[in-house]
């Protein structure tokens, strides 16, 4: 006999202060079988994430049985980098078709952009200073 199929949902939320570069959060996903039969080994996996960003994936990365109506959470640490991301996951369970959740946009503050352009427009002062120096 064939394992009977079922079908999830999945959310994704986070509370935290995310903001800034370096700034470490939590993001919470929780799966929710609103099937009619139990789902089996379900996996979640956070997607669209940034090279420079560090993502702790829970201790047990696996939810073993999730039956009719039950829920169940998985968090997520995350250290953003410097790159805005517009995060989301993606569930799969060997009984159910992959589900995605909603998206999550990670912005960076408009005071760390405008110090990042202040920096580069010193930085380059002092390059173009140098090279200058270095033609005479």
């Amino acid at each position: 006999d064939p394992i009977p199929q079922t079908h999830l949902f999945l959310s994704l939320d986070t509370k935290w202060e995310h903001a800034h570069p370096g700034d470490v959060f939590v993001v919470r996903a929780d799966v929710k079988n609103i099937g009619d039969t139990p789902a089996l080994l379900i996996q979640v996996h956070l997607q669209d994430i940034p090279d420079d960003w560090i993502v702790q994936q829970p201790s047990f990365p696996w939810i073993l049985v999730l039956e009719p109506g039950q829920t169940k959470p998985l968090f997520f640490v995350v250290e953003r980098g410097q790159i805005d991301a517009t995060i989301y996951a993606e569930a799969q369970a060997y009984n159910a078709p992959v589900v995605i959740s909603n998206r999550i946009p990670i912005p960076v503050g408009t005071g760390v952009v405008i110090a990042l352009c202040l920096i580069g427009g010193v930085l380059f002062y002092r390059e173009a200073k140098m090279r200058k120096k270095l033609l005479r």
